[in-house]
């Protein structure tokens, strides 16, 4: 029989039986109005081969079938917190911090599904890596039916180094595939205000101090729908993400201002034309030489992937006839760096410069 709680009410009659038998794993799944998916995502949980578990529900005020749905289930492993009103997702998120008795904290969103084996998997992982404080996975998509995007995946980097590296530039992780060590998540004081983007910004905090990877496998299926939030799309999310890209400026101890940050920003939006050459070239600069200090990327890698950022920036901006002499910029170029098809590219990028002025 499932129970209906408020966020702090404990039973103190049974606490001493509750704490003997506390679960390895709390899934938290924040839900307002999902009453559409929720249901499937409950009974993807509660289906999994690893049952060493605790489903954390957390209703934020929905006003559709949500909470009907969710009481329909009598698993003993599902509590139900009620949030007094609709307190938006970062307050909910951080619901966990009080409520959850797992070692292990996974997220699952309301309206994905996880596969049946993702917390046996993940929960291996930190058995087998326990200096680890985040692991995260692949994802499949799917439509609001239910049905799989053919091939359509949400391919996340492997690999630990690789992952502090891209955090720098991109989202890494899928947040309805991640797990955490709660003591990590109580540590860091959770999600701060940073919504839609409060969980990219959580990750860039536990990666500046811990270890953090991805499995190479599919975790969840992850549902694309009518009322998925597009982060850069909207205003807020644009400005939550601007201020995530200047405290990595300013971890990195680089000045973070408009015009740096601004190219570092659509590096993650894809936008190679939002900023000048110049900029670009002196923020990749920047970031060379603050980790040439700081060595907080493993240097060679972390400077061949500023040089492939300035290839493709060099590329998509069309550069023609001045291609060859940025690529070979000695600020960024090496030898090993650069590939064969690379070298072509940006000698026909110069030739088609030459020839369009010829003419």
């Amino acid at each position: 029989m499932n129970r209906t709680e408020k966020s702090s009410l404990h039973d103190p009659v049974n606490m001493k039986n509750e704490f003997s038998m506390l679960p390895k794993i709390t899934v938290c799944m924040a839900a307002y109005n999902a009453a559409g998916y929720i249901n499937e995502s409950i009974q993807s949980i509660l289906d999994q081969t690893f049952e060493d578990f605790e489903l954390l529900i957390i209703n934020d005020g929905s006003t559709d079938q949500t909470l009907d749905i969710v009481n329909e289930f009598k698993d003993p492993r599902i509590r139900l917190v009620n949030n007094d009103k609709n307190r938006g997702l970062t307050y909910t998120r951080n619901v966990a911090l009080t409520e959850a008795r797992g070692e292990y904290i996974a997220i699952l969103d309301s309206d994905d599904v996880a596969v049946p084996n993702r917390l046996e998997l993940q929960y291996t992982f930190f058995q087998e890596h326990p200096d680890f404080a985040l692991c995260g996975g692949h994802g499949t998509v799917i439509d609001k039916t239910g049905k799989h995007v053919e091939d359509n995946r949400f391919i996340v980097p492997v690999g630990a180094d690789k992952i502090k590296m891209t955090l720098l530039f991109q989202n890494t992780f899928i947040n309805s595939t991640v797990m955490y060590k709660s003591a990590v998540l109580r540590e860091l004081n959770g999600y701060l205000d940073y919504a839609p983007a409060e969980d990219y910004e959580l990750f860039t905090r536990i990666s500046a101090k811990y270890q953090v990877n991805n499995l190479d496998c599919i975790l969840v299926k992850y549902r694309i729908h009518d009322n998925n939030i597009s982060i850069v799309q909207s205003e807020t999310g644009r400005e939550k993400v601007f201020a995530i890209k200047q405290n990595q400026l300013t971890q990195l101890q680089i000045e973070p201002d408009e015009r740096t940050s601004k190219a570092l920003f659509s590096l993650l939006e894809g936008d190679f034309n939002a900023s000048s050459f110049t900029d670009y070239l002196s923020l990749f600069t920047r970031l060379k030489t603050a980790n040439q200090s700081l060595k907080k990327y493993p240097q060679i890698p972390f400077e061949k992937v500023l040089f492939n950022y300035w290839f493709q920036i060099i590329y998509i901006k069309r550069a023609k006839m001045n291609a060859l002499s940025l690529l070979l910029n000695k600020n960024l170029f090496k030898w090993s760096f650069v590939s064969l098809r690379q070298l072509r590219k940006t000698f026909k990028l110069s030739i088609n410069g030459i020839g369009s002025i010829s003419k």
